[in-house]
């Protein structure tokens, strides 16, 4: 009886990922189809919706790429753009960096923002509520150090704007790997795993943003409570999206895909970043979090292979589920996200899937996390408090210094 129903549960698991997997498909085909279709119009027409753009571009030292990624900010087909660049530490390496950008663009409006000012357990929030105060325009673009884009970003995200309902926009991004194993594996959660599931959250109705990008009106954002509310969460993208959704207005995904650089590291370093934005989401949704178990087949029809002792319908299964993840990661990846390097690394996808069900259990087992040189607990809805002991912070305004030393009983 036992068995029986172990092999109904594993049979359950690995046909419910072969779903996903053609829906996910489904769903990227899509999304890109429909960007396609924009792409083309934005390159025939010339919209009037474009309205003055602060971007907000929190900096902490040199990352590969950097100075690409800086200068893809400032080659923006756009008319009128402030964009403010944001460190705490005024010996930071990436200030040299921004003032040699500032001397190839003076016609740009390009600021620096340098404070230390603490608001929450989230530096990264910090710095950007330092830039915030420099903001000249209604529209606010936030993104990462890591993305590079084309000279067409900021019309894409600006435009579904032009609905008053629009508070908020948010981008999907890709990347590519350097051949390495570490960053194949990381390539392929990011491309053949990530992305996918962010449309199919979008289909269902997403309710949530992406760090890559988020736009947003300076009213609405003031309105949800600014960065302050934000201080004091690790998925700060996670919670703006929400909070623009829970205020009442949409949050649209644009037909636009960011480039991320990934930066030179080692598989253990990219586990543990997978780790932390593993138990990220279970803090923040903890019954979608569980379901993603259907969404990893391939370790569960290995498991019934092996509980069938090896039969034929075990083997079919087991055939059938491979094929199924081999053909749809690999037109999402080739057909679509233009990268021909995955052929070559498909012996891994078997690899991959293993590794991401590891960290999948793992994101169950415990609520520290570790984010740059600092050591987190991570409450319930996706907050953080600084762990006992690790003083790598500085700055923090009294309330918070009365956190650090707090240790989650859960």
């Amino acid at each position: 009886m036992i068995i029986f129903f172990l092999k109904s549960l594993l049979l359950l698991i690995v046909v419910a990922s072969k779903f996903y997997y053609f829906l996910s498909l489904y769903c990227t085909h899509k999304f890109f189809r429909r960007g396609n279709k924009v792409s083309r119009r934005f390159a025939l027409l010339k919209t009037g919706f474009l309205p003055p753009v602060t971007v907000l571009k929190p900096l902490n030292g040199i990352e590969k790429g950097l100075y690409e990624n800086l200068l893809s900010h400032l080659q923006q087909d756009y008319p009128a753009y402030q964009i403010i660049f944001g460190v705490r530490n005024p010996n930071d390496p990436a200030v040299p960096l921004v003032e040699r950008l500032k001397k190839e663009f003076p016609e740009k409006d390009i600021d620096l923002v340098v404070s230390d000012k603490t608001i929450g357990s989230n530096l990264k929030i910090s710095n950007l509520n330092n830039m915030y105060q420099r903001a000249k325009h209604e529209i606010i673009v936030i993104n990462d150090a890591d993305t590079r884009v084309k000279p067409d970003y900021l019309k894409r995200v600006v435009a579904p704007f032009e609905d008053n309902q629009v508070g908020g926009t948010t981008c999907l991004y890709k990347t590519h790997d350097n051949f390495s194993f570490a960053s194949a594996i990381e390539a392929f959660f990011i491309n053949g795993d990530f992305l996918p599931s962010v449309l199919v959250a979008n289909a269902f109705g997403m309710n949530f943003g992406l760090g890559a990008t988020i736009a947003v009106r300076r009213k609405v954002l003031e309105e949800i409570g600014g960065f302050p509310v934000l201080a004091d969460y690790l998925a700060d993208d996670y919670e703006i999206g929400n909070r623009i959704i829970k205020a009442g207005y949409k949050l649209r995904l644009c037909d636009y895909l960011v480039d991320v650089v990934l930066k030179e590291a080692g598989l253990m370093e990219y586990l543990r970043h997978n780790v932390r934005w593993a138990k990220t989401i279970r803090s923040c949704a903890p019954v979608g979090y569980f379901l993603r178990i259907f969404t990893r087949g391939m370790p569960f029809s290995l498991a019934f292979l092996i509980i069938t002792d090896f039969s034929v319908w075990g083997w079919t299964l087991f055939l059938a589920h491979l094929f199924s993840r081999v053909l749809t990661s690999t037109i999402i990846e080739v057909a679509y996200l233009k990268d021909t390097k995955t052929i070559s690394h498909l012996l891994l996808l078997p690899v991959k899937d293993f590794i991401t069900f590891i960290v999948w259990c793992w994101g169950f087992i415990g609520n520290r996390v570790t984010w740059g040189k600092n050591t987190f607990y991570l409450l319930e809805g996706g907050k953080i408090v600084l762990a006992e002991g690790d003083s790598a912070m500085s700055g923090l305004t009294s309330t918070h210094q009365e956190k650090r030393i707090i240790q989650p009983s859960n």
